[in-house]
C-alpha cells in the first residue's frame, strides 16, 4: 500500500471531475511551457490507477528525463493542478472571490493607482458587510490604513478616523466572538467524540462549566448570524452530552430556522443545513419522535437540491453515512428488524465505494449497528463477524461508544453462540479495556457480572437467576441520565426479559420499543 506522502497527486487527480480534468487540460495547453507533454502523460497514467503504483510508473517512463528527479516532477505536477483548480473555480464561492478583488486591490496599489484601489476595496467592503465576513473585513481595514497613508491622511478629518476605528473595533470584536464560540464548542465536540455523552457527574460538571462561559450568558449580544449559529451549535451539543434532549432539540431547530432566515449569511456553507438537520433526526429518534424524524429525513434529501450543492464524491458520501446510519438507528429503535436488515446491502455497497474516504467514526458506527441489528434478528454468527471487523478496525487507544459498546456486544453475541472457551479470554481483554480507560460505570458492572455467572455450564434455574439480577440492575439504570448511551446503543431489559420469557430478542425489543413511543 503507497504512503500516504508519495501518493497525494495520485488522490488529488482522482478526487478531480471529468469537467476538472479536461480544463486542466486545456490550462496546460494554454499556460505550459517546456515540459507540459510530460506533465499530461504523467496526469493521465496517474488518473488511470485505481490504486497508485509509482515503481509502475517509473518502469513505464523509465527513458524519460523527468524520471531523474520524481520527486520535483510530482510537486511541479502537483501545484499545476491545483493552479488550474484554482481558475476553474475562479467563482465559486464569497470568499473566493472576495480573495481576489483583495489581490486586484494589491496589483493596483503596487501601481500607485491609489484611488482605484479605494473604489475596489469599498466594494470588497460592502460585500464582506453583506455577507458578514469579518476575516475579510480585517484585511480591508489593513489595506484602508495603507490607502490612507500612501495619501498622507488627504481627505480624512478627525471624525472620519473615529468612524474608521470604530468600525474596525466593532468588526474585531465579531471575529473575536467567532474565534471564542468555536473554541468552546469544539471542546465539547472533542469530548464527546472521544469519550461520547456524559456517563458520571465530572463528566456533566464539565459541560456545565463551558456553558458558564460569558459569552453564552446573553445572546443578544452576539452581533453576526455565524455567531448566532455557533451558540445555538454549542448549547445544543452541550445539551446532548448532558443527556438533555429536549434543550437539543430546541437549540437545532433554532439554527435550522436561523440557516433558513439567514440563507444568504451561509451560502458557501451548505453542509452544516445537512449537520443540523441530521443531528435534529437523531435527536427525534433518541425522543421516540418517528413522526418528525422521518419528515426530517425527507426533509434531508431534498437538501442538496434546495441548496444548490454540486454533485462531488464529498456530498455523495455524506448523503449515504448520514440517510443510511439515521434509518438504522429509526429502525432498531422501532424494533423494525426486517426494514433493518434490508439496508445491509445498501450499507455495503457504500462502505466498499467510499473506502479510504469515509471516517473511522462513522465506519465503526456502521459496523455496530448491523452487528447489532443481526444479533437482535437472532443471527448471532453474522453479528460476529461484523463486531469482530469493527475490533480489527480499531485503534488500541480508541474511546469511542462504538469502541466500548462494541466490546461488550461482543461477550454477548459468544455467550449466544456459546463459545465458551473463548469466553474468559475475552471478557479478561474487555474489563481491562474499561479499566484502563475509566469506562465501567453503572452499566458495565452489571453485564460482566452477568457474563461471568453465565460462564460454566449450570443447572437451569442457577442462569435464570443470574439473568434476573441483571434484569433487576439494568430496570434501575433506564431512568438515569448518565446511563442513557447504554439504551441508544442496546437494550438491555429487551434482552434478558427475552430470555426469561423465552421469546426471540426482535419480538421484545419491538414490544419495548412501541411502550416508549406511547410514552412519548
Amino acid at each position: 500500500m503507497p504512503r500516504k506522502s508519495q501518493d497525494h497527486v495520485h488522490r488529488l487527480v482522482r478526487s478531480m471531475s471529468p469537467a476538472e480534468k479536461r480544463y486542466y487540460k486545456l490550462h496546460l495547453a494554454r499556460h505550459g511551457s517546456e515540459g507540459a507533454s510530460n506533465q499530461e502523460l504523467l496526469f493521465d497514467a496517474i488518473a488511470s490507477m485505481d490504486e497508485y503504483d509509482e515503481g509502475a510508473l517509473l518502469d513505464r517512463f523509465k527513458q524519460e528525463a523527468f524520471t531523474h528527479r520524481f520527486a520535483i516532477t510530482k510537486r511541479r505536477l502537483y501545484e499545476g493542478i491545483l493552479r488550474s483548480l484554482d481558475s476553474f473555480h475562479t467563482d465559486s464561492s464569497v470568499d473566493v472571490r472576495l480573495h481576489r478583488s483583495l489581490h486586484h486591490v494589491e496589483l493596483l496599489h503596487q501601481r500607485a493607482l491609489y484611488d482605484d484601489a479605494a473604489k475596489v476595496l469599498l466594494g470588497v467592503r460592502r460585500s464582506a458587510e453583506l455577507h458578514e465576513r469579518p476575516a475579510i473585513l480585517i484585511a480591508v481595514a489593513e489595506w484602508e490604513r495603507r490607502l490612507i497613508e500612501c495619501r498622507n491622511y488627504t481627505g480624512i478629518d478627525q471624525a472620519a478616523l473615529d468612524r474608521i476605528i470604530t468600525a474596525d473595533e466593532r468588526v474585531r470584536q465579531q471575529q473575536t466572538q467567532l474565534d471564542t464560540l468555536w473554541g468552546l464548542k469544539s471542546n465539547v465536540f472533542l469530548h464527546l467524540y472521544q469519550y461520547g455523552q456524559a456517563r458520571d457527574p465530572k463528566a456533566w460538571e464539565r459541560s456545565k462549566e463551558l456553558l458558564d462561559h460569558p459569552i453564552l450568558r446573553d445572546p443578544q449580544q452576539l452581533t453576526t448570524a455565524k455567531a448566532k449559529f455557533l451558540f445555538h451549535h454549542l448549547k445544543g451539543a452541550a445539551a446532548f452530552a448532558m443527556g438533555d434532549t429536549s434543550t437539543c432539540h430546541e437549540h437545532l431547530t433554532s439554527n435550522l430556522g436561523l440557516l433558513t432566515t439567514e440563507r444568504d449569511r451561509f451560502v458557501d456553507e451548505p453542509n452544516l443545513v445537512l449537520g443540523v438537520v441530521s443531528n435534529l433526526i437523531y435527536v427525534c429518534i433518541q425522543a421516540g419522535r418517528y413522526t418528525e424524524a422521518f419528515a426530517h429525513l425527507k426533509s434531508f434529501r431534498t437538501l442538496p437540491a434546495q441548496w444548490n450543492m454540486p454533485e462531488s464524491d464529498d456530498l455523495d458520501l455524506k448523503l449515504f453515512s448520514t440517510t443510511t446510519s439515521l434509518e438504522l438507528s429509526m429502525y432498531m429503535r422501532m424494533g423494525d428488524l426486517e426494514h433493518a436488515l434490508e439496508l445491509v446491502p445498501v450499507v455495503e455497497r457504500g462502505l466498499a465505494q467510499h473506502a479510504g474516504l469515509i471516517s473511522p467514526v462513522r465506519k465503526a458506527g456502521f459496523q455496530y449497528q448491523l452487528a447489532y441489528a443481526h444479533f437482535a434478528a437472532g443471527h448471532p454468527e453474522i453479528a460476529l463477524r461484523w463486531i469482530n471487523a469493527l475490533l480489527n478496525d480499531m485503534r488500541t487507544d480508541d474511546q469511542s461508544d462504538p469502541a466500548c459498546f462494541g466490546r461488550l456486544l461482543h461477550l454477548l453475541i459468544l455467550l449466544e453462540m456459546g463459545k465458551l472457551d473463548v469466553l474468559p479470554y475475552t471478557l479478561r481483554n474487555t474489563e481491562r479495556f474499561l479499566r484502563l480507560r475509566s469506562r465501567k460505570h453503572r452499566f458495565e458492572p452489571l453485564l460482566l457480572q452477568l457474563v461471568r455467572g453465565l460462564l460454566k455450564k449450570q443447572p437451569e434455574e442457577v442462569r435464570r437467576s443470574v439473568i434476573e439480577t441483571f434484569l433487576l440492575g439494568v430496570a434501575q439504570l433506564e431512568g438515569d441520565p448518565f446511563e442513557r448511551p447504554v439504551f441508544d446503543h442496546f437494550d438491555p431489559i429487551a434482552w434478558a426479559e427475552s430470555k426469561l420469557r423465552g421469546e426471540p430478542f426482535a419480538r421484545r425489543l419491538k414490544a419495548r420499543a412501541l411502550e416508549f413511543a406511547r410514552a412519548a
